[in-house]
């Protein structure tokens, strides 16, 4: 648990300083970290049921209009004014899908459902990522006979 002690505006982003974290090094190792605050007694936070989080979509299947798996959200990014949601299909590529209205057709995230149109747009899968075999070890042939326990 961390205490927040000050925010500053950022782009993307804000900063934050935490009473615990003292100092640059121990900062810098949480750069990038996703934060869940829970914010007691905020009315204003409670009564906004229609607002989405993006752990609220990250983990949710994404289907097609048919039903066919797109993939599942495993990220979510800011790029300009709009959210893209990284997707891990199902050959284990990569597909970055815009939360734009002319893709998603229908959003409710905490039900599970996140449906797409995709035909028609030129959004691409990244290939998965080749997994390299291990290089065979190379055994040079020795003049010496082996050594035994008992020499």
């Amino acid at each position: 648990m961390l205490t927040l002690l000050e925010t500053m505006p950022a782009s993307p982003g804000i900063f934050a300083r935490f009473g615990e974290v003292a100092s640059r090094l121990a900062a810098q190792r949480l750069m990038g970290a996703y934060l869940i605050v829970q914010v007691p007694d905020a009315p204003e936070a409670a009564a906004d049921e229609t607002r989405v989080y993006w752990d609220d979509v990250i983990g949710v299947t994404v289907r097609d209009r048919a039903g066919n798996e797109v993939g599942v959200v495993i990220d979510c990014y800011r790029a300009g004014g709009a959210e893209v949601y990284v997707l891990r299909t199902p050959d284990g590529g990569e597909l970055d899908l815009p939360a734009v209205a002319a893709l998603i057709i229908d959003f409710a995230p905490r039900d599970g459902i996140i449906t797409v149109d995709l035909e028609g747009s030129e959004l691409s899968v990244r290939p998965a990522p080749k997994v390299r075999a291990p290089r065979p070890l190379r055994v040079r042939p020795s003049s010496e006979p082996p050594h035994t326990a008992h020499e």
